[in-house]
């Protein structure tokens, strides 16, 4: 009997993902419960992956008038999970301080500091630029959430300066061309922020 079940085993190799198997030897329900619990990371993965796909196809970008608000596929939480894990992104992501204001049950909004934001040139000398930017997020009842970001205030170094997005921009809505790396190097920072929340978020 026990060479009859040790020949079972030999060729019994049981594949730990999505594979329900069943071997003659004590313990084979912690297989069963282990086989489960790598199918539910395998699960989770491909959601993250799934989600930071649908996810990369939207982005910000920058206009006269700031950044259109963008919208993404909602992470399967409970809308005070949600809420929750965006009020802990602020301190992972914002070393330099942040401000977590106007809290409700679907939405919130994150002030925070960020350096070298973006930078121009001006005869071959690169100036980098600071900027306070505001992310309000607001969890939809469609299972999506969207995100808005804002330029409030722009700083040389730690100087306040009156600078707008506005102002890289002509009357007629064409980027200046003393500032023609501004948008480029702006837009990659708004998006490294949304990219971040987004995938702090996701289970």
């Amino acid at each position: 009997m026990w060479k009859k079940e040790s020949l079972f085993l030999k060729t019994c190799k049981p594949k730990r993902i999505f594979l329900v198997y069943i071997c003659y030897k004590r313990g084979h329900l912690a297989q069963l419960n282990e086989v489960k619990h790598h199918a539910m990371r395998i699960f989770s993965t491909i959601f993250l992956l799934f989600t930071m796909a649908i996810n990369a196809q939207s982005s910000l970008e920058m206009t006269p008038r700031g950044f259109a608000p963008i919208t993404f596929t909602s992470p399967n939480k409970p809308l005070e999970k949600l809420i929750e894990s965006a009020t802990a992104w602020a301190p992972y992501y914002n070393k330099k301080g942040y401000d977590v204001y106007d809290v409700s049950a679907n939405s919130i909004t994150i002030d925070a500091w960020k350096d070298n934001a973006y930078f121009y040139r001006n005869l071959g000398e690169r100036y980098d630029y600071n900027i306070k930017y505001s992310l309000k997020v607001v969890f939809n009842t469609d299972k999506t959430y969207t995100l808005t970001f804002s330029v409030k205030d722009i700083y040389a170094k730690e100087v306040l300066v009156k600078t707008t997005v506005a102002d890289f921009f002509t009357p007629e809505g064409k980027l200046k061309e003393d500032f023609l790396e501004v948008k480029p190097s702006l837009e990659n920072t708004a998006n490294k922020i949304v990219r971040s929340f987004s995938e702090f978020i996701v289970p």
